[in-house]
């Protein structure tokens, strides 16, 4: 048994792979080693510089917002009572952010917003503000009613001599939340205020994790000074995201040989493959479809191949269009002279009454009914003349039945420059007058309606006659599968079925409906403005 060039290459590359692959693990260790620990501490300290910039930013907005504050009492002079209510109404819509807010008045007496005040000229923050002369001071963290909160003051003074700072009472758990979520090598967080941790009673470690030689990782909270942002990550967890990186490595390699052997594999099958899809496309074209295609950039020998069945599917496509429109203007010349008869006869019986100006009109209706119906051959004509065509035609037979038919078109005016098939509506219309109208001893009435619904035009032929359940059941049985069967006398609703389904596709065509003694013939048609649109 002999082996195939294929796979000879295939065994010599695996072999050089491996090798190559040895030397590389033996000769990179070290240096991964080295490159993963420098790498793992850049970017554990680009996170907690990114945790750090998050926490001084929320410090910064809380700043910027009472220094909006002190600015509006400054500029509009508010007093006490004034500041304390638009203190207020600010708390209000910061109600997640401050837990209390208030002013400070001069002498150190702090009013909250609901009223109730208490001196704070002893506390050690609001000492360091006046010695300091600070526009802004952040104390240090202190616990009120079992939380971790901060105090914020900011001056006001200028020419008002009632209020000297805005006092705001922010809550720590957030910060501190912050800090917690840390999660890079299974490490902690925890914030510092001068070396102190403000996690409750400071002890923040237990002592197997101390024993783990934890890594520290710095960034100051720039917005508040003297606090900080600690990381500590075990030293154990950086050694083992060190063997990660070995794994990693070695599976990626062991990768990279699959996906050399496969495109080896792609390589040597490049010329079988696309015999093969040609082989299916073929068989498409055996059932019918001629639309097939087979995209190409190739420049050789199997490139002609694919460029010359794209040529020849084409040409077969084009070919069987012809055939379509062939058998469509055989159709529609079978339309062309069908009730020309009646409309002789009715023109006869009222010129023998001497009705001059009805006979004019008559003829006047026919001849357009004859030059739209014609159009010069055209297979697609406009809305609008399709319409004044049924005009013409329901004229016509508005003459030779007189009281007995009434009839009204409604349409939608934007819907008249698109395109529709010729002779679209008046086998539908004819069968309405000889199956409806003309049985119905009061007479009968026809009800024409056009709208549209996203790229469809419904139209929806309507008369005042009853069709029997079961006969309607079989009818749209037969419309549905496209076939003249016997409860479709005569070619009119087969005709116009069949000319839609040929021309647009299976999916538009003819459906009959019956409710509360009216019966519907419902077309739908896609919108086109050009006649090849759907070619």
């Amino acid at each position: 048994m002999r082996t195939s060039i294929k796979v000879k290459m295939i065994v010599a590359i695996c072999i050089t792979f491996f090798i190559l692959f040895a030397i590389f693990i033996y000769t990179m260790d070290g240096k991964v080693k080295e490159s993963v620990n420098l790498l793992n501490v850049n970017l554990t300290n680009q996170l907690i510089d990114a945790r750090g910039n998050q926490m001084s930013y929320w410090l910064e907005q809380r700043k910027i917002e009472l220094e909006m504050m002190s600015s509006f009492i400054i500029n509009f002079e508010k007093d006490e009572i004034e500041a304390r209510e638009y203190i207020e109404s600010i708390h209000k819509q910061k109600s997640d952010s401050y837990l209390d807010m208030g002013i400070v008045k001069f002498g150190g007496y702090k009013v909250s917003c609901d009223g109730t005040g208490y001196y704070i000229n002893q506390e050690k923050y609001y000492k360091n503000a006046l010695k300091e002369n600070a526009s802004f001071k952040l104390s240090e963290p202190m616990e009120k009613n079992g939380e971790k909160i901060a105090v914020m003051l900011y001056k006001v003074g200028g020419v008002n001599r009632e209020i000297e700072f805005i006092y705001a009472e922010i809550s720590l758990e957030g910060l501190m939340r912050i800090a917690s979520r840390i999660n890079v090598y299974g490490g902690t967080g925890e914030i510092l205020v001068k070396n102190n941790s403000i996690h409750r009673d400071g002890k923040f470690f237990d002592a197997n994790f101390i024993q783990e030689n934890p890594v520290v990782f710095e960034t100051d909270i720039k917005s508040a000074r003297g606090w900080s942002l600690n990381y500590y990550i075990p030293e154990g967890n950086i050694n083992e995201i060190n063997q990660e990186v070995r794994k990693f490595i070695i599976i990626f390699q062991v990768i990279l040989l699959l996906t050399v052997i496969m495109l080896l594999t792609v390589s040597f099958t490049s010329i079988i493959r696309p015999i093969d899809q040609l082989k299916g496309l073929m068989k498409k074209v055996e059932d019918g479809d001629l639309s097939v295609r087979l995209k190409t950039n190739r420049k050789d020998e199997i490139g002609s191949l694919i460029t010359g069945f794209n040529n020849m599917t084409e040409k077969l496509e084009r070919l069987s269009y012809q055939e379509k429109e062939m058998k469509l203007k055989i159709m529609q010349e079978q339309i062309k002279p069908h009730f020309l008869y009646n409309t002789l006869d009715t023109i006869k019986w009222v010129a023998m009454e001497d009705n001059t100006e009805e006979v004019i009109s008559l003829i006047d209706s026919l001849s357009t009914y004859f030059r739209i119906g014609l159009s010069s051959g055209k297979t697609f004509i406009s809305l609008d003349e399709e319409l004044e065509h049924i005009d013409s035609y329901l004229r016509i037979q508005k003459a030779r039945y007189e009281e007995r038919l009434t009839y009204s078109i409604h349409y939608d005016e934007s819907l008249m420059e698109y395109m529709v098939m010729r002779v679209l509506l008046q086998p539908i219309v004819e069968n309405a007058v000889v199956h409806g109208v003309s049985k119905m001893e009061g007479g009968g009435k026809i009800s024409i309606y056009i709208t549209h619904k996203d790229e469809t035009i419904l139209i929806k032929i309507m008369n005042n006659s009853e069709i029997a359940l079961n006969t309607l059941e079989e009818i749209n049985h037969a419309l549905k599968a496209n076939r003249k069967t016997e409860v479709l006398k005569g070619y009119g609703l087969y005709s116009v079925n069949h000319r839609i389904k040929l021309e647009y596709g299976e999916k538009y065509g003819l459906e009959l409906q019956a409710k509360s003694g009216w019966t519907t013939a419902i077309i739908t048609i896609p919108k086109i403005r050009r006649e090849n649109d759907y070619v």
